[in-house]
């Protein structure tokens, strides 16, 4: 039997923030780091995820050539020759990094990150490869991508069902697999008064009853915040006392998506109604100072760690009916699921919460006890573990 002490294991992921992704990352890394197994990650550049990992004893190296593929660049034969001519450069300088600290296991974060899985078949390595991204818009390349991905994976777990059902070829070999991600109960239970409150005081001033938000990546025709906007429209005079939040950022690059949401917002005649934030520092207080947490997604969404997080929390969710977010929200029991790109319905779930103090509080107890039973972290690790175990030969260790 492999024991996880004796265990050398190398992440790799494409991104140092701290969104979803990254956040699972350190928590999976941190656990088997503090359980004995030597850790190292590879990420692209540096960032916040960066000095998280290295507190908390996990060997960080930058490979700034690490090929990401790119939604632009994935829509042009140019752009997808680039980025094959970068896998070749990336995967020589991953098979030094393979050789030198001689891994029982790859594991790759994201499926946009084509080099690792390569680098780790032609060493030989065991590689598992996560998969956390809907690729319905790419049907042409998706469909060799996707042979690609189970040719150079020991398993691939998918972080849903939707996202599992992507892969039609070798549907049946029993690589692919769902592991719905974890989040360990310790992070919710520490959420004091004072920090819920410190964050509502910035928004819930005089005459403010009501917080509703929107937490995540600010990006117009994908997260859907202009949907959630018009929302906000359509309920400003029913409930003149709630304001309407529009929590993260755009990713580095588009930052057009805030001026496009900061213009709609100023047409709609909405600028003390619908407020945006920025980050939040502390995005769990957030979370607790909402009476309402949207997900506001047109496309799918495969699995939204921020609709979980609301859960933990006893929060009531308005969320969009697609992709892994079926498998979270019990439509009517723990939230309500409205039509993607629907306005007059989101507003109408958003209206049925806001009116009840009651149903807010039921939809948020249940939901509560849905995270403790169905993604909780614990259940998740011994997943991984368990996946770990199965695909590292026995004799691989004493090499």
């Amino acid at each position: 039997m492999v024991e996880i002490r004796r265990l050398r294991i190398l992440f790799v992921h494409s991104g140092a923030d701290f969104y979803g992704a990254s956040r699972s990352l350190l928590r999976l890394s941190s656990r088997l780091a503090r359980e004995g197994a030597t850790v190292m990650a590879i990420l692209p550049h540096e960032g916040p995820l960066v000095s998280a990992l290295r507190e908390r004893g996990i060997s960080v190296l930058i490979q700034a050539n690490l090929p990401i593929i790119d939604r632009q660049e994935a829509r042009s034969s140019l752009g997808i020759l680039r980025i094959l001519w970068n896998v070749f450069f990336s995967v020589i300088h991953l098979l030094k990094v393979l050789m030198q600290f001689r891994p029982h296991i790859v594991h790759t974060m994201t499926s946009i990150l084509p080099s690792v899985g390569l680098a780790a078949k032609t060493a030989g390595i065991p590689h598992i490869w996560h998969v956390r991204e809907s690729f319905a818009e790419f049907e042409k390349s998706w469909r060799y991508y996707q042979r690609y991905i189970v040719w150079l994976s020991s398993l691939v777990i998918c972080v849903s069902t939707p996202v599992a059902e992507q892969f039609e070829y070798h549907k049946s070999n029993g690589k692919i697999l769902v592991v719905h991600n974890g989040f360990p109960v310790d992070e919710f239970s520490d959420i004091s008064t004072d920090r819920v409150n410190q964050f509502r005081s910035r928004y819930a001033t005089s005459g403010v009853k009501y917080l509703v938000g929107v937490v995540g990546r600010i990006k117009f025709r994908r997260k859907g915040q202009e949907v959630f906007v018009r929302a906000a429209g359509i309920l400003r005079t029913k409930f003149p006392d709630a304001r309407f939040l529009c929590i993260g950022s755009p990713y580095p690059g588009n930052e057009s998506h805030l001026a496009s949401l900061l213009t709609l917002v100023r047409e709609l005649d909405l600028e003390s109604y619908v407020l945006y934030t920025g980050d939040a520092e502390d995005v769990k207080a957030a979370i607790a100072a909402l009476d309402v947490l949207v997900l506001s997604s047109v496309q799918p969404e495969p699995f939204g760690g921020v609709v979980v997080e609301a859960m933990a929390l006893s929060r009531a969710v308005v969320a969009t009916r697609t992709g892994g977010t079926i498998e979270q929200v019990v439509d009517g029991v723990t939230g309500f699921l409205v039509e993607p790109g629907d306005s007059k319905s989101m507003a109408n779930g958003i209206e049925k919460l806001l009116e009840s103090s009651d149903r807010r509080r039921i939809f948020g107890e249940k939901g509560r006890a849905r995270f403790l039973e169905e993604f909780e972290f614990e259940r998740f690790y011994q997943k991984i573990v368990g996946l770990y175990k199965q695909v590292i030969p026995d004799d691989f260790l004493a090499r």
